[in-house]
């Protein structure tokens, strides 16, 4: 889903299983690690290299149901100032967008992998961008550390529903 809406964005793109060795020649990461029982816990080693990617002024896009709560931090997870509350539960969706942020007036079903779902809070200067409608928690947060951008959620990009604009994955 996330590579249809950047094709249908007319935006280049590489899509890789695994991180490259080198992220200095990418603007923007995406990172999507799944729900369970299909995801994929950070290494050490991965979560560095994203962290110092991070500090070379990257933006980095992160999704994972358990990468919040439930698995082990890694270098690059203080650099979104979410704080893990629970592992939560299949609840996820709908799912709208924070009043007085840039996804303001965005809703959307979801439909598709919804287990553990966690539930995060931001810390320090971040900000919830997106809110679980029922029952109520955050799940989308984003981080502006001046000399790098961070996005992260605990729901999949490619199971939120398309409906009326604002509320499209473009």
């Amino acid at each position: 889903a996330l590579g249809q809406t950047l094709d249908t964005l007319g935006l280049s793109y590489e899509m890789v299983a695994e991180l490259p060795g080198n992220l200095s020649p990418y603007r923007r990461i995406f990172v999507c690690l799944g729900l369970y029982p299909n995801n994929h816990e950070l290494t050490p080693d991965e979560g560095q290299a994203l962290a110092e990617y991070l500090d070379n002024g990257g933006q980095l896009y992160m999704e994972g149901g358990d990468t919040w709560f439930w698995d082990s931090a890694t270098a690059v997870h203080p650099y979104f100032n979410i704080n893990g509350l629970s592992d939560g539960a299949n609840d996820a969706g709908p799912i709208q967008g924070a009043s007085g942020t840039f996804t303001e007036g965005m809703y959307f079903n979801y439909q598709g992998a919804n287990s553990f779902i966690d539930h995060i809070a931001p810390l320090g200067g971040a900000f919830a961008i997106f809110l679980n409608v029922t029952p109520a928690y955050i799940n989308g947060i984003a981080y502006d550390g001046g000399s790098y951008r961070t996005i992260g959620t605990s729901f999949e990009f490619g199971s939120l529903v398309d409906g009326t604009s604002p509320s499209t994955k473009e």
